[in-house]
């Protein structure tokens, strides 16, 4: 008698076999506020004890921190140019060792620096090895003496640090220098250089005999290789003169109502583009269908015929390679076409929610504001951090050893202190996120099943509410998870500095790095799924008002039950999303440049388009990013709202009955 097989387990069906409780109570939509509670209020109250901690730590940071240490520059051995003690007459600071560390790739001293009277200006007499600065002498550098190649004429920035000055800003030496007159060729044009007089040699006339003598300019003097000063040596400063800054400001305040009305144009071409969304979006996925079928067999037959041409030239190792590359794109080709024909109910029906989330967009136009607001959040809460952040920088007993900008000696209490301000950054951040998220969902989730019947009201206000008043606990549990798995990111990248500072490139460092970049990724990882859970148990928040974990699992398990559907939409999706950025920045860089290159108001006054054409550009695709960003999810809650309004109605979802002809048996 054969032994009877054994049944193969399915690890997935614990997620097919989920039934839904109580399935009556959100057939007809995500439950009303009668029935929704408070979730995760443990959470909640975490948050809010998480708050208190920040204004003790605020506290702390504003009455110990000495910000007012940050106003000055410091030498080499930790003293204040221009405050303390006997060097109130020396303000500036000056490096003196730039470029000879740079070319001995000393990085330990290259901000080694001395405070000086004044920014020095003179230029260096011919042959001179160094230059004499006014300066306090510091321990390393006792003399106040520059190398003639470390010297550089300067400028004061910041009111504290000699800076190089750039090229139009050097002063003119008439008794080391002279002026000549470049004709160049390729542009047709001539300029004014100046060149050091030790640059013009002395040549006999080879036109005469005769003794005068003609006078000519070092080539590498005309190519702009000479060296007036160690800044020339390390950047390029003639690019960025006052001069051009000007020009720049200038242009933008020209074409500063184009700029505001770049806003708008934007706005509309996103509006725009989701109603061409609504008409076309299948017209699009059938043509890059087709697109990239056709380019894999022209590659095939390329590569063919080509092998086929190496056959004649008796070419055996080409003609093995094109014959392999031929028959690796047939299979792609062939690959393909079954792929679409297998998944052509599915992408069919990705095609009909992604026109389902652009008729919702166009309808509900103003939750497109909605980032913005969020956005603003954001930026005082980041402003904030960032001032707190100095404050408590600033904290604790100054150090001597302070360079440029001073440092000061953590104790283990600050030292703590900084690492919970730093979990605020992530936490309030990724709490301001999700509650975003939520938003977006539920304003989407209802209108799905509101919109036929035209019940839909204030859905945008109603999901703001919801967001607050019932569910803000379980926005702060998944934003927690978030938030500790950014800090240990950076715990582990702090790790791994201190493990190369110390250790330096032994093999034991080497191995602790190469455990702690696994480590790294392997979090990475888990932050990258839990953003992905995250998003989706916020729409099942939105829809059934579970708590977190609850929703995170049945959002899981939805997705597990119709992994084909979502992958389809999210592949598609993203394809849509790229192309409505670009064509949203792109489009509105063209109009903003049609504008102010044809306008007379514009054009008249204007010195060049580049830099508006830019600022255009980075709004088009600011607006692009925003929409294309409620796009995506405004689609996975719809997709959501589609699978839940099927599950519950017998496999016939009842609030877009014309999505049902897309519909397939095999999930």
């Amino acid at each position: 008698m054969a032994e009877e097989k054994q049944e193969v387990s399915d690890p997935y069906q614990k997620y097919k076999d989920f039934q839904w409780e109580n399935p009556d109570e959100f057939r007809n939509g995500p439950i009303g506020d009668e029935s929704r509670k408070c979730r995760d209020l443990v959470c909640c109250i975490i948050f809010i004890v998480f708050l208190v901690a920040c204004v003790v730590v605020a506290i702390l940071g504003f009455v110990k921190g000495h910000p007012s240490y940050l106003l000055y520059a410091y030498d080499e051995d930790g003293k204040a140019c221009g405050h303390s003690e006997g060097y109130e007459k020396y303000p500036y600071l000056y490096f003196y060792s730039v470029v000879s560390n740079v070319k001995n790739l000393n990085t330990d001293s290259i901000i080694n620096g001395v405070c000086v009277e004044k920014c020095p200006k003179d230029v260096l007499q011919q042959n001179a090895v160094d230059y004499t600065l006014s300066c306090h002498p510091s321990t390393n550098n006792t003399d106040c003496k520059v190398k003639a190649e470390d010297y550089y004429q300067s400028k004061v920035v910041l009111n504290r640090i000699c800076f190089p000055m750039n090229d139009d800003e050097v002063p003119f030496d008439p008794d080391n220098q002279v002026k000549v007159k470049i004709y160049d060729t390729e542009t047709k044009t001539s300029f004014e250089k100046v060149v050091k007089k030790s640059d013009i040699i002395k040549y006999p006339d080879p036109a005469t005999a005769q003794n005068p003598q003609k006078e000519y300019i070092l080539l590498e003097t005309v190519k702009g290789e000479d060296s007036k000063s160690a800044s020339a040596q390390l950047i390029n400063w003639s690019y960025f003169s006052v001069d051009r800054l000007a020009t720049w400001i200038s242009d933008l305040y020209i074409t500063r109502w184009a700029i505001v009305g770049s806003l708008a144009w934007s706005f509309a071409l996103a509006i725009l583009f989701l109603l061409f969304l609504r008409l076309c979006a299948g017209v699009i996925v059938f043509l890059i269908i087709i697109i990239i079928e056709a380019g894999l067999i022209v590659l095939a037959v390329y590569f063919k015929i080509t092998a086929n041409d190496h056959e004649d030239q008796e070419d055996t190792v080409y003609e093995t390679a094109m014959n392999a590359l031929f028959w690796v794109f047939l299979i792609l080709a062939i690959a393909w076409l079954v792929f679409i024909i297998a998944m052509c109910n599915k992408i069919r029906l990705a095609v009909a929610l992604i026109q389902v989330t652009a008729k919702y967009l166009n309808s509900t136009c103003c939750i497109i504001f909605v980032p913005f607001l969020f956005f603003l959040i954001i930026i005082i809460w980041m402003a904030y951090w960032i001032i707190l952040s100095i404050f408590i920088y600033a904290t604790g007993e100054f150090s001597k050893n302070s360079k440029v900008i001073a440092s000061f000696d953590w104790d283990a209490s600050i030292r703590y202190a900084w690492w919970f301000h730093l979990l605020s950054l992530f936490y309030i951040t990724a709490v301001i996120s999700a509650y975003s998220q939520f938003v977006y969902s539920s304003s989407a989730c209802i209108w799905y099943f509101t919109s036929e019947k035209g019940t839909e009201d204030n859905i945008i206000k109603k999901s703001f509410k919801r967001g607050i008043r019932y569910h803000f606990g379980s926005l702060a549990f998944g934003a927690l998870i978030i938030a500790l798995v950014r800090l240990i990111m950076v715990w582990l990248e702090s790790v791994k500095k201190r493990v190369e500072s110390t250790a330096g490139k032994t093999s034991e460092s080497k191995c602790f790095r190469c455990i702690i970049s696994f480590l790294q990724c392997c979090i990475g990882c888990i932050g990258k799924i839990m953003e992905f859970i995250n998003k989706h148990a916020y729409i099942q928040i939105a829809l059934k008002g579970d708590s977190f974990c609850t929703a995170a699992w049945e959002g899981f398990a939805l997705i597990v039950r119709n992994l084909g559907r979502f992958s389809t939409l999210a592949a598609i999706g993203s394809l849509f999303t790229t192309i409505g950025t670009i064509f949203i920045s792109v489009s509105s860089a063209i109009i903003g440049y049609f504008l102010i290159t044809e306008v007379p108001y514009f054009s008249e006054k204007l010195n060049s388009c580049i830099l508006p054409v830019v600022v255009f550009l980075i709004i088009g695709l600011i607006m692009g990013l925003v929409t294309m960003s409620i796009f995506g999810i405004s689609g996975d809650a719809l997709m959501h709202s589609f699978l839940l309004d099927e599950e519950l109605n017998k496999g016939q979802a009842k609030a877009f009955p014309d999505l049902q002809k897309f519909m397939s048996d095999e999930r």
